[in-house]
């Protein structure tokens, strides 16, 4: 990881910290779970510009989209910075949610963070807990991201392994056959999108607002909230 890197690495995890979204009680409320891409660190977590808040807009006033994101988490227990150690898994749940996007793996892929079965077996039981909450919402899953290398290096930055993002997203997709639940694939939507991405890895205002609109569009094909 470069020194560039680092200094924006220890940023995302340490100083871009997402204020607790405020649940507002008579809104359709769809929870979006994952990391810095989810946080929208591409933006610097700037609300009008994260897809959620674009989501929110196609969506209309009788939905409340709560960004759940924060940077640098994986999914699993043993990654760096585990999602389920952080204030956002419990309060995600604490609410009554009816749909929950769910997008965790670019972290994960890292290679003192991946193993593959730890992975597939965690991320089930991470579906699961959402599942079986007692009001039966709505999951759904979305496979991560394309990533793109820097022009200067040639390499993913962020110690991301490009070949495990491709191994990610295809155990999301498997994942959420086992459970019958849908998955929005943004792994191949994203696909020769480099222009869309601020570092290669962070969607930018565009790449957000193409994100949304495409899953937007899956939800009108799925009928799960609209």
């Amino acid at each position: 990881m470069s020194f560039k890197e680092k200094i924006t690495h220890f940023f995302l995890k340490y100083m871009a910290v997402p204020k607790t979204p405020e649940y507002v009680s008579d809104r359709i409320h769809i929870a979006c779970i994952g990391d810095s891409i989810t946080f929208g660190a591409g933006v610097n977590g700037k609300k009008g510009e994260t897809w959620e808040y674009f989501l929110n807009e196609k969506l209309g006033d009788r939905y409340q989209v709560l960004n759940y994101g924060i940077s640098a988490r994986t999914l699993q227990d043993e990654g760096d910075y585990p999602y389920t150690a952080d204030k956002f898994y419990k309060i995600s749940k604490d609410n009554r949610i009816d749909t929950y996007l769910i997008m965790l793996g670019t972290n994960d892929v890292k290679p003192y963070n991946f193993n593959e079965d730890r992975y597939k077996k965690e991320l089930h039981a991470f579906v699961k807990e959402y599942k079986e909450l007692p009001w039966h919402p709505q999951v759904i899953l979305m496979s991560v991201p394309q990533v793109f290398e820097d022009r200067n290096s040639g390499v993913v930055g962020f110690d991301i392994d490009k070949d495990n993002i491709a191994s990610v997203q295809q155990l999301i997709k498997e994942e959420a056959k086992k459970e019958k639940i849908p998955c929005i694939d943004l792994y191949a939507y994203t696909k020769d999108k480099e222009d869309w991405f601020v570092d290669g890895v962070h969607p930018n205002k565009k790449g957000n607002e193409e994100i949304a609109a495409y899953i937007f569009q899956q939800l009108e094909i799925l009928h799960s909230v609209l």
